[in-house]
């Protein structure tokens, strides 16, 4: 893709005759990112990004990156310009099956949306973004979730619904040891059972468990909310 002219909306031709028809750019100018601080590009039908967007991005130091609703199939190679510069990043609704071991750099990142992709794991890598508090990998093919997620000591929220999730790890070096976490959805998996020490997570505000194939606890138990949920699991953990 060429880019022409100080911004990036300069108009591209289609065909090679008299009557073709110029088609702006997806891509904002300098002057959006110089006062938004965003690089937004949703729903535009795009399988790439060039360069030169991502090198006009550092220059007006963008800190918030949207490639939502895309065909990407992969993150952009060059979106690493911006690794101290991101804290949020959104490639939702593409056609990524991997994340890169990169994803590392973006160390002040705090919020990634990976959701609505083809996710199946995730590099232990990403658990190098620890100030990252928002992390939504739902709407994936996820059948675990990723070891590297019980490392991020800030997260406050974890999306993990509509994927293919088994079971789950509660003890104190899996989710039992995210004393951060306060929101956390695991709808619409293929959950067995429930750890009982999942109650143990007392800061947790919004649990979502409605969707899996378990039997305890019961539908009366989850429709009476979290921390109803949450005291009925404590009272399941075995005494010593």
């Amino acid at each position: 893709m060429t880019l022409v002219g100080d911004g990036l909306n300069s108009p591209r031709k289609q065909g090679g005759n008299d009557d073709s028809v110029e088609v702006p750019s997806p891509f904002p100018d300098k002057y959006v990112l110089r006062n938004t601080r965003i690089l937004k590009v949703s729903r535009a039908q795009i399988t790439e990004v060039p360069m030169e967007v991502f090198e006009l991005a550092r220059q007006e130091q963008v800190n918030i990156v949207r490639l939502d609703g895309n065909h990407l199939m992969e993150l952009p190679r060059n979106l690493t310009m911006l690794s101290e510069l991101l804290y949020e990043l959104d490639v939702a609704k593409n056609e990524i099956s991997y994340v890169p071991t990169y994803i590392s750099q973006f160390s002040i990142l705090s919020i990634l949306d990976l959701s609505c992709n083809l996710l199946c794991e995730l590099p232990m890598e990403l658990a190098g973004l620890q100030l990252l508090n928002h992390l939504d990998i739902s709407y994936n093919r996820f059948k675990q979730l990723p070891r590297c997620i019980y490392e991020l000591e800030c997260l406050e929220t974890l999306l993990a619904q509509d994927n293919k999730i088994k079971e789950i790890d509660a003890s104190d070096l899996g989710l039992g040891g995210m004393k951060q976490l306060i929101k956390l959805n695991l709808m619409n998996n293929d959950l067995q059972t429930v750890p009982p020490t999942l109650g143990n997570l007392r800061n947790l505000q919004e649990l979502e468990l409605w969707g899996n194939p378990f039997r305890q606890p019961r539908h009366q138990i989850l429709s009476m909310g979290t921390a109803a949920v949450l005291r009925y699991l404590r009272t399941r953990i075995p005494s010593n």
